[in-house]
């Protein structure tokens, strides 16, 4: 993998809502752990970006908190789509675009 020389670091937005919506929540996080079924380990590993989210605790955290389905796998994958897009920019960029065939 190459060395990221990119200025702006990337934020792991998953990660970042995660952690806010956490810290101000008002319960604590062994009790979003328990009502969740989340262990506590892994609720402390993704909201340091070191734990990816899964289709299954996108399920869990979003009917916990209320809101729909799919949000934090997006946050996830928006991430992902960017850390990729920097680590492969040099390759990608030279991969030729199809033409698209005539009507």
């Amino acid at each position: 993998m190459k060395k990221n020389t990119d200025p702006i670091p990337l934020l792991n937005y998953f990660a970042e809502t995660l952690r806010e919506t956490l810290d101000e929540w008002h319960e604590s996080q062994i009790e979003i752990s328990r009502a969740t079924g989340i262990p506590p380990s892994h609720l402390s590993q993704m909201k340091t970006g070191k734990r990816r989210c899964t289709p299954e605790y996108d399920l869990r955290l979003s009917y916990y908190f209320g809101i729909d389905a799919g949000y934090w796998m997006r946050l996830q994958l928006s991430y992902e789509l960017q850390r990729a897009e920097r680590e492969n920019r040099e390759a990608i960029q030279h991969i030729r675009r199809a033409s698209v065939p005539a009507a």
